[in-house]
């Protein structure tokens, strides 16, 4: 797809940002930067939709608007925003269309899935002489598929994404979609009450109310306010408020806080080599990417499968494992969340597909996890408003540009684990290898530069301030990456 990625959607559903205040409000804007705005029709309030038209500098439009087409084309991508299925006869040709009419449902007699408006769709789509993209409000950014249509005895292939909010594990999450010029969609998100203070490790809306009514309105407030200050406030005992103080730290200034001396692994000569892998999903049956940068040498080289199959769903292990051995007598390996994803997978498709590299495996390649050494074990405060890699190297200013920017993990594993189970359809998924490849060399790089990032932060002296917390040595920033 060309450089640049498209346009970015913000999907907000109201009943998601009703309790957030107006600093709020203004902040999750920020953050995300969309070019674009849409309000779902689900549990559409006016006065939110008000509030967010009052705080956006962009193009607002709500599902349960006026009853008629409306375009806007931003980023040199172009949107119909239909209210109505009925609306599209007339509707000029778009990259994406918008349309919350349009939901799977199930007949549970048949046992067959339908799409309420697939025909009117379907017609759109076959007198329109570009792709387009439908995306919906009636279901969640996760949601994936392709539909199929006949018209005119003519197949008809219907992308559908969803857009709504995300449920994880048990908490609505914004979501904002990338939405590529080719039809590829990237969805990152944030909690939705990860905005204004809420922002803050332990601020919760109660906590919240009570730095505001004492003065601490903002993070950068708090960022200024010792840990003995802010302890001082009702219901914050000391160690919510070094808490507090960290994230409000790591956030403000944009870097990494560290809140011990602990050395990041590996210590000593050994030099880090990032991994990253692409799987079909959580529970993988196919690793079919594997990337690794080694910064000593300034190199990438990747290990893509693009004839997988079930059948042998260990090829990009094999030729990754073979090169390791070759290359590295014992290799420090670093990867995000590795201990709780990529080793335990590698392992598995190790001792399965190439059992001759096992011992090598066990025995002289080492693994580590800087997202288990700052997070789980707590010896860093990290900047991202989540955990996730790209949120943490977005906050160290590592923004993705180009075709890696229009894609994620999970829409790749998806359509992955599609192409597997529909190889035998007429019209099967298809992957963009070299964006693919292009998205996991971004996830590496961007690893590393987070890695650099912990590893350079100043860390905690030993000695304890008043309150018991642990004083910064100093307040230099980051070396920008």
């Amino acid at each position: 797809m060309p450089d640049e990625e498209g346009a970015d959607l913000l999907a907000l559903r109201c009943d998601a940002v009703a309790d957030l205040d107006d600093a709020a409000v203004r902040d999750a804007l920020e953050y995300f930067g969309p070019d674009l705005v849409y309000v779902v029709r689900e549990s559409s309030d006016v006065r939110v939709v008000s509030r967010v038209r009052r705080a956006a500098d962009c193009p607002v439009v709500a599902a349960a608007g006026p009853a008629e087409i409306r375009t806007e084309t931003v980023a040199g991508t172009s949107f119909v925003f239909a209210p109505s299925t009925s609306l599209l006869a007339d509707a000029p040709p778009a990259d994406y269309v918008v349309c919350d009419d349009l939901e799977p449902t199930t007949d549970a007699v048949a046992l067959e899935a339908r799409l309420a408006g697939r025909e009117a769709i379907g017609r759109y789509r076959a007198r329109s002489s570009g792709e387009t993209t439908f995306l919906t409000g009636a279901l969640t950014a996760s949601y994936d598929h392709v539909w199929e249509t006949t018209v005119d005895g003519v197949p008809v292939r219907l992308p559908i994404r969803g857009v709504a909010p995300l449920e994880r594990s048990g908490a609505v999450e914004l979501a904002c979609l990338t939405c590529g010029r080719t039809g590829s969609v990237a969805v990152s998100s944030v909690p939705a009450d990860r905005f204004g203070l809420g922002a803050l490790s332990g601020v919760g809306p109660t906590i919240a109310r009570r730095l505001r009514d004492t003065g601490y309105g903002t993070r950068a407030a708090v960022a200024t306010a010792s840990a003995t200050e802010l302890s001082s406030i009702d219901g914050i005992g000391p160690s919510t408020a070094r808490e507090i103080v960290h994230s409000a730290r790591a956030l403000a200034d944009g870097r990494v806080v560290r809140t011990t001396a602990e050395p990041l692994p590996p210590t000593g000569d050994a030099t880090p080599l990032f991994v990253d892998i692409e799987t079909d999903g959580l529970r993988p049956t196919i690793v079919w990417l594997i990337g690794v940068y080694d910064p000593d040498r300034e190199a990438y080289v990747d290990f893509v499968d693009t004839e997988p199959s079930r059948e042998d769903p260990g090829q990009a292990t094999r030729e990754f494992v073979s090169w390791l051995a070759a290359e590295y007598d014992a290799p420090s390996l670093v990867a995000w969340n590795g201990h709780g994803f990529d080793y335990d997978h590698l392992e598995r498709f190790i001792a399965r597909y190439t059992p001759e590299y096992r011992a090598y495996w066990h025995d002289h390649v080492s693994m580590y996890d800087p997202y288990d050494w700052a997070v789980r074990r707590d010896n860093a405060v990290l900047p991202g408003r989540t955990n996730r890699l790209e949120d943490v190297a977005a906050a160290l200013g590592r923004d993705r540009t180009g075709a890696a920017a229009a894609l994620d993990g999970k829409t790749l594993a998806e359509r992955l684990r599609r192409l597997l189970e529909g190889s035998s359809e007429p019209e099967a998924p298809t992957i963009d290898w070299m964006a693919a490849r292009r998205y996991c060399e971004a996830d590496v790089r961007e690893l590393a530069a987070v890695y650099e990032a912990i590893a350079s932060a100043p860390t905690a002296t030993a000695s304890p301030d008043a309150d018991g917390s642990t004083a910064e040595t100093t307040q230099t920033g980051l070396t920008d990456f």
